[in-house]
């Protein structure tokens, strides 16, 4: 009996997990949160015409990859970006994508596609063709509309510090990374699609996952050791005196 009664928990302990690994969101298959190393190959998979390159800090850091994939006319139409901490996990994904005259898609299929995968967005804008799912810090979808727990634009509030990885550049194609981030906030996706002028019919697409309770903590952490070692520096020269 007491095997029994321990199976049963190990199987809801396990069930528990996997249903909270699946509501996290995702970007063709690949994983926020996953260590990168395992997911580059599913994102060789989402496009098998990307070519892929590193993406470094100005001081040579790997903090990521990109995949890039290019028209017959050699422009960017299809470019995903994941980034990675010290640890090696996934904070950031993003997929930009520019679709073929013959292979637009209509609004709302597209819209339909997105609520079917992600769920209903927690905030819209009134022409529907940008969207914020708000995850809190215990990464539960919030539906609060109007909500400020997360950045609704993709890049973040842009009066807080940028870094050198707060916009990545495709040719014509932009992906906003953000520099700072909100301590509320768990997880923001954004979709915003590109309605084509004269139809209803959706010409191109960009999608980004950031985890801002990780990069958070991290950051949070960091300052407060930089604080504290500035304090003890300070503390340790207050009996200093002139030698006059």
């Amino acid at each position: 009996m007491k095997f029994f009664k321990h199976t049963i928990i190990t199987s809801l302990v396990i069930t528990a997990s996997s249903i909270f690994a699946q509501s996290l969101p995702d970007i063709g298959g690949v994983k926020i949160g996953a260590l990168l190393a395992t997911q580059k190959p599913l994102m060789e998979k989402v496009n098998t015409d990307y070519k892929f390159s590193e993406i470094k800090t100005r001081e040579g850091k790997v903090v990521g990859i990109q995949g890039i994939a290019e028209s017959k006319e050699n422009k960017v139409n299809d470019h995903m970006i994941a980034l990675q901490d010290d640890s090696g996990k996934i904070w950031f994904l993003g997929r930009a994508q520019k679709y073929p005259e013959g292979g637009y898609i209509p609004t709302a299929t597209f819209i339909s596609a997105l609520k079917q995968k992600y769920g209903a967005p927690s905030d819209v804008t009134p022409d529907q063709l940008s969207m914020l799912w708000a995850y809190d810090r215990n990464y539960a979808l919030t539906t609060i509309k109007g909500s400020t727990m997360c950045p609704f634009g993709a890049g973040g509030n842009v009066t807080t510090p940028r870094t050198d990885l707060s916009r990545l550049k495709g040719d014509s194609i932009n992906l906003a990374v953000p520099a700072a981030f909100e301590p509320n906030c768990g997880i923001q996706m954004n979709a915003k699609l590109n309605r084509h002028y004269g139809s209803d019919m959706i010409t191109g697409s960009a999608i980004q996952i950031v985890d801002h309770k990780v990069r958070y903590d991290v950051l949070e952490k960091k300052n407060n050791e930089e604080e504290a070692a500035r304090k003890k520096a300070l503390d340790a020269m207050k009996d200093n005196k002139p030698k006059l």
